[in-house]
């Protein structure tokens, strides 16, 4: 006997976790991108934090993955067009492609240059066996920036979307996805 599953209400607590962690992280990690310097051995520099927090993020990714492909999500709003799904769908996508490019590229880049990345001094990942030289090297970190480019805009994008489903279409797309607070 076939069960169906029916779409929650809200989105669980582990994945709101998860959603909110990797947010923070991400702010963080594009302003140490943009802001700070990174770049190993440089006076000031902050690899250190910003290779450990992007290992950080690519091992939540992979819960978050796990979890999202094990679990059901709210079902879209009443009144949603199969563009808007669609859009919203790929908009996921996206955010959850770059956020496995972004440290997958971070540690290609960092093996290239030679660098071990720490991870806050409790394990080390190894470098990647990878030659290819400046070329390569270049090429990796136009990749990474690029990433880091593309995230800034997606959340831009995602901010609007979640703050225009609040205030504009007055559905519970934005309040799904934070905590519950009180009796409700």
């Amino acid at each position: 006997m076939a069960t169906t599953q029916t779409a929650p209400l809200r989105y669980a607590p582990m994945i709101q976790a998860l959603h909110w962690s990797i947010a923070v992280l991400v702010f963080v990690q594009l302003g140490l991108g943009k802001l700070g310097e990174v770049e190993p051995g440089e006076e000031g520099s902050r690899f250190a934090l910003h290779a450990a927090l992007g290992v950080l993020v690519l091992a939540l990714m992979l819960v978050r993955i796990g979890w999202r492909a094990t679990h059901t999500v709210p079902a879209e709003p009443p009144g949603t067009t199969r563009g808007q799904a669609l859009f919203a769908g790929a908009l996921v996508v996206a955010f959850y492609a770059l956020l496995l490019v972004l440290p997958m590229s971070g540690w290609t880049l960092a093996s290239l240059e030679g660098e071990v990345v720490s991870v806050f001094g409790f394990f080390d990942l190894p470098v990647l066996p990878l030659t290819g030289g400046e070329e390569t090297e270049k090429l990796v970190e136009e990749v990474h920036e690029l990433a880091g480019n593309v995230m800034l805009a997606l959340i831009a994008l995602h901010v609007a979307a979640a703050l225009k489903h609040h205030f504009i279409a007055k559905n519970d797309v934005l309040m799904r996805m934070l905590p519950r607070h009180g009796s409700r």
